[in-house]
């Protein structure tokens, strides 16, 4: 008989009980700690204004995760070199839709949902709850409103559900940016959009959270998911498309500041929008060319 399949909690288990303290065991040179930013307003970044970085934008299917490993791989391919996990991490960070309440959100259940699998493929959950200077630093959790976590190494070990969280034989490190975005707001009665101003601009002020931890940690390049859309959080699809377009063409604190970012998404309808489009065709709407080339800084 073929064998069972592993059950979610089963797999978040065995993540916690054996991969998380093996890893720390094998791989001292990435310490499974973090740093929280409380308030991303305070950071002040270093004006790129001239920069040579000339912002690019893709959309694309598929697993954030995977994308920006694969990502690293190719810069790398194209350099002629190539990336040995024993000395060195990723460069590109991805970034979690995180819980703000607590790590990991309910990844130790059957819970399906981007924070609870990337912390069952990885020891995610362990690094966003160890301070890099514990006497230096205030709690990670809860998460401020306009805060966020940047975690330099979390050691990726498995995959995706997708492919039943098969165990890789090369394990690999990225940087993680844990931000909670607006959690199931109000919407109108289109579904389409935010019923208030005020949840609006704070969703637009957490992706700005990304973006300046992003900065601030000298990362030109990006990763980012289905941030905030989708099960769980429910913000309209077209209005967090407009956001990113909104802050990455049209905002001056970030001018320069990126050279390419990537929109991993998947394929599935989502239910907040209109005419059945995923949050794929709506990101690549979003984000044609005809709609970022007319933007400029001013």
């Amino acid at each position: 008989m073929p064998q069972a399949k592993a059950k979610p909690s089963e797999i978040a288990s065995e993540a916690k009980k054996t991969y998380t303290p093996q890893i720390q065991a094998q791989y001292p040179q990435f310490p499974p700690t973090s740093i929280s930013y409380p308030d991303s307003s305070k950071l002040r970044l270093t004006s790129r204004a001239g920069s040579a970085n000339k912002l690019r934008v893709a959309v694309i299917e598929g697993d954030p995760v995977d994308v920006a490993l694969g990502w690293d791989d190719s810069n790398m391919e194209e350099n002629g070199a190539t990336r040995d996990i024993r000395k060195q991490a990723a460069a590109i960070p991805v970034v979690n839709m995180a819980n703000e309440k607590r790590a990991g959100g309910d990844w130790e259940s059957g819970l399906i949902a981007p924070e609870e699998c990337l912390c069952r493929r990885s020891n995610l959950a362990k690094v966003l709850t160890t301070p890099t200077n514990p006497s230096g630093q205030v709690p990670h959790y809860p998460i401020r409103t306009t805060g966020g976590i940047y975690s330099p190494h979390v050691v990726v070990f498995r995959a995706g559900p997708d492919k039943g969280y098969a165990v890789w034989k090369n394990w690999r490190a990225l940087p993680v940016i844990s931000v909670a975005p607006i959690r199931r707001p109000k919407l109108d009665e289109s579904g389409t959009d935010y019923s208030f101003s005020q949840e609006r601009e704070l969703m637009k002020e957490k992706m700005r959270t990304v973006l300046r931890i992003a900065a601030a940690r000298q990362h030109s390049d990006l990763c980012i998911g289905a941030f905030g859309v989708g099960f769980g959080f429910r913000n309209p699809a077209f209005q967090v498309a407009s956001m990113w377009r909104e802050l990455l063409y049209g905002e001056k604190e970030f001018q320069g500041a990126f050279g390419n970012i990537v929109f991993a998404l998947d394929s599935t309808t989502n239910a907040t929008s209109k005419g059945g489009m995923t949050d794929l065709e709506i990101f690549k709407k979003e984000f044609d060319p005809s709609n970022t080339h007319k933007t400029t800084y001013r």
